[in-house]
């Protein structure tokens, strides 16, 4: 395959890659950042409203008991896949149709309160309305309160999510009834075979169920449920947190305090959570990713999350921008800095592979020369002829086809600081922008990332018209997937490119200067004429 077909492959396929498009369903639809609030609506067609939180990362649909029947993960941040009608009805078709999303409860219910003889979730209740469905955007909060009343003993639940992370606290309270009951936490949507695991407080490792069995883990400091790590990929994970009055030094020491989890795998999963009549849990329902557990402080619990080498890089950068924040204050500007900084950093790299690239296009009229000379002549005497011409050309010029390879170099970074902005969950806007975390709802960023693409294409095949030319449209693909990007990941890769056209024009003047005599003809100095001698004059012999 030709290099010029295969440019454009690898491209689109690159993009494709970055973008989860191949394994998320369809791109998001484009608009402006979704205002976390409550919906009150028919959500199931049953008698009765549902109450839905909505926001940037997550659509969770609760019952008038506080349970959830419908668990949908953003897999782009910012897609509003709850559309308001004209006469102020909501269509929830996108969401029940699932085409492309995932319901992490897949038809079950979450949160459900079950105890023996007294709490039945499928058996009738009488429901007090819901109340407090609050949401304070400032404080990270959306907060509701649930209650109802079942064979003698009254459920509260006060639930606590938080629309910048996939952070839930869930308070219940039991009155009237047993000393200790179950809450049910189902999953992992289509999942048929999560990782199902559970660490006790005084474990050093997890307990891990194999394939469809049961497990029971006492005293857990965390049960989880998850699917392969990967930008696509659920977890399910619960901590109990330590109640008033409980030893917070030594959990263990309060066996009312304690929470038991019965663990099940297979298609099935179900985590089962025995709790005291008065608990208080955190639940993290979301991405199975390595940056929003480490914003969610999981990456510390042991078998939890291992990063693999990407990873790795991705905990030093972010590491790196919360250092950054504390001194700048604003997210927007610590791109721009990690963006020098980056590119600070890998400029003697960018630099051996500039001036490879700068080189080649200097050369590109005596290769095209070389490759014209030769191309009826496919014989195997003509074909090392011009093997042996290209490598006295590449010697003529000092080019070193392998660093080509120098541009791959600092990919390992790069591929680390797109998964880290992508899923990094940004606190503030910056400038235009009401938040770094999803698209440019004016699509303005798009644009600059389009100009400043071409602008470097042409940089760096300025005397190849031809190759322009047949790359642009390249650009006009990647404009699609940039109407997608995180706002602050484009403005990354416009900082960054810009850097790169600035560095690339530096090292074009310098190799033009450095080749501009390779391959002129040198003229001979023309030699100085002799002297003309005098004529010598001619003294006749004396006549005898």
């Amino acid at each position: 395959m030709k290099t010029r077909h295969l440019l454009p492959l690898v491209a689109v396929g690159g993009a494709l890659l970055l973008s989860s498009c191949g394994q998320t369903g369809p791109l998001p639809t484009f608009g402006k950042a979704i205002t976390p609030e409550w919906i009150t609506a028919d959500f199931d067609g049953r008698p009765g409203d549902e109450f839905i939180a909505t926001s940037n990362l997550q659509d969770v649909v609760f019952n008038a008991r506080g349970e959830v029947i419908g668990w949908y993960v953003k897999s782009y941040a910012g897609t509003p896949y709850i559309k308001q009608r004209a006469d102020g009805s909501y269509d929830f078709s996108a969401l029940k149709d699932q085409k492309g999303i995932v319901n992490m409860v897949a038809g079950r219910k979450a949160l459900a309160v079950q105890a023996d003889g007294a709490l039945d979730p499928a058996a009738d209740a009488q429901i007090t309305a819901p109340t407090g469905l609050t949401t304070d955007e400032t404080a990270n909060r959306q907060d509701a309160v649930f209650r109802y009343t079942q064979g003698g003993a009254t459920v509260t639940k006060t639930v606590t999510l938080h629309p910048r992370n996939f952070k839930i606290d869930l308070k219940t309270e039991v009155t009237g009834g047993p000393d200790r009951v179950n809450i049910l936490f189902p999953g992992l949507g289509k999942a048929d075979n999560p990782r199902v695991q559970g660490l006790s407080q005084t474990g050093a490792q997890p307990a891990t169920v194999q394939g469809s069995g049961t497990l029971v883990v006492e005293n857990v400091r965390y049960a989880a449920l998850q699917e392969n790590p990967s930008q696509v990929a659920h977890a399910l994970i619960i901590l109990p947190q330590v109640t008033a009055g409980a030893n917070a030094a030594d959990p263990a020491s309060q066996p009312d305090a304690a929470v038991n989890a019965t663990l099940t795998g297979g298609a099935q999963s179900l985590i089962s959570a025995s709790v005291p009549a008065s608990s208080n849990l955190e639940v993290y329902g979301g991405k199975n990713e390595l940056i929003h557990l480490y914003q969610s402080g999981y990456t510390t619990l042991p078998g939890l999350f291992q990063p693999n080498f990407f990873g790795q890089i991705s905990l030093y950068i972010v590491k790196l921008m919360e250092a950054l924040y504390k001194v700048i204050g604003n997210w927007g500007l610590v791109l721009v800095v990690l963006t020098v900084l980056l590119r600070a950093i890998m400029w003697p790299l960018m630099q051996v592979q500039g001036r490879t690239t700068a080189r080649m296009q200097v050369m590109q009229p005596r290769i095209k020369e070389i490759q014209e000379k030769y191309k009826d002549r496919k014989d195997a005497d003509s074909q090392r002829a011009m093997q042996l011409e290209m490598a006295q050309l590449y010697r003529d010029y000092n080019f070193n086809p392998a660093g080509c390879f120098s541009t791959f170099i600092p990919f390992p970074v790069l591929i680390a600081l797109w998964s880290t902005i992508r899923n990094f969950e940004f606190d503030s806007g910056f400038l235009w922008l009401p938040d770094l975390a999803i698209p440019d709802p004016f699509y303005l960023l798009a644009l600059v990332y389009l100009v400043v693409n071409i602008g470097q294409l042409y940089v760096m095949t300025r005397k190849t018209p031809e190759m322009f030319r047949q790359q642009a449209f390249i650009y006009l693909i990647f404009l699609y997937f940039a109407l997608t990007f995180p706002a602050g990941v484009t403005i990354y890769i416009i900082l960054s490119t810009l850097i790169g056209i600035g560095q690339q024009i530096l090292i074009n003047k310098q190799v033009e200067k450095e080749t501009a005599t390779i391959g002129q003809k040198v003229e001979k100095a023309p030699t100085r004429p002799a002297a003309k001698s005098k004529p010598s004059k001619t003294i006749d012999a004396p006549k005898k």
